[in-house]
């Protein structure tokens, strides 16, 4: 058995055995591999203002939320083998007591974003405020949930993993029918009243207490070993290159076997 579950405070709470913890909010090992290299919030990896600017609204929305928090930047998993691209990046992932929450930011401002379904699959397109030619883009939502089914599988079916697709900048129009992953700041403080209430129901998913709040950044740090943002680049320059060249794009690890808590 790899979960117990117990009720604390009349609430759900999932509780990850196996784990000890010497001090209340930091595992000690999991604290140490992810200070390596994964996660800075200092900016040292901050890639774009978009991301820099989504990670303080999502603070901003879920403290008040959760009594723990921790924003993970630049997330880097292994994907299965035979993708395109044998890593995947989030940008942001939150770890809280409601779960794992993933967000793809984008980095659109003063446009209209809208989508054509009239084929099997929707077409994405983007147009500036100040010109009259919108340009294909790819459809963030599917990218970010094809990543979030892999990551999904490789962590505890009692974990709740969850994806969103954040526009932090203003001056963006979403037109006609969106899906409900694709989110503004606005919704942030829905979007985590939500999260904090699902962890209260008997139906929904448990809460993380702190040893499994834990167990999940150990876990996460364990998927993305030492894996950087740069081994990602380079896989993602290297899809092109195979395009071209029939194979010789720099691979990265393929994760072997699905994680278990024990």
């Amino acid at each position: 058995m790899t979960t117990a579950l117990h009720k604390v405070s009349g609430r759900p709470v999932l509780s990850l055995r196996g784990l000890t913890q010497a001090h209340p909010h930091a595992q000690p090992d999991a604290a140490a591999s992810l200070a390596r290299h994964p996660f800075p919030l200092d900016g040292e990896q901050a890639t774009t203002t978009a991301t820099v600017l989504g990670i303080r609204q999502l603070e901003q929305a879920f403290k008040p939320a959760f009594g723990r928090l921790h924003v993970l930047q630049n997330l880097i998993i292994p994907m299965y083998e035979g993708s395109a691209v044998p890593t995947a990046r989030f940008d942001v992932a939150l770890v809280c007591e409601a779960g794992v929450y993933l967000f793809e930011v984008k980095g659109w401002r003063n446009a209209v974003v809208y989508r054509k379904t009239s084929q099997a699959l929707p077409r994405w397109f983007l147009r500036q405020r100040d010109h009259s030619l919108a340009r294909e883009v790819k459809d963030p939502a599917w990218q970010c949930g094809r990543k979030t089914t892999h990551l999904r599988s490789l962590l505890p079916p009692d974990l709740r993993v969850q994806y969103f697709v954040l526009l932090p900048f203003e001056g963006v129009e979403l037109q006609g029918v969106m899906p409900t992953a694709v989110i503004t700041p606005q919704d942030l403080p829905y979007i985590a009243r939500v999260a904090r209430s699902n962890g209260r129901s008997e139906h929904g998913y448990p809460l993380l207490d702190d040893a499994a709040i834990d167990r999940t950044l150990q876990l996460l740090a364990d998927l993305q070993g030492d894996l950087t943002i740069d081994d990602h680049l380079r896989n993602s320059r290297g899809m092109s290159e195979r395009n071209a060249a029939k194979g010789h794009a720099t691979r990265g690890p393929v994760h072997r076997g699905v994680l278990k808590l024990q």
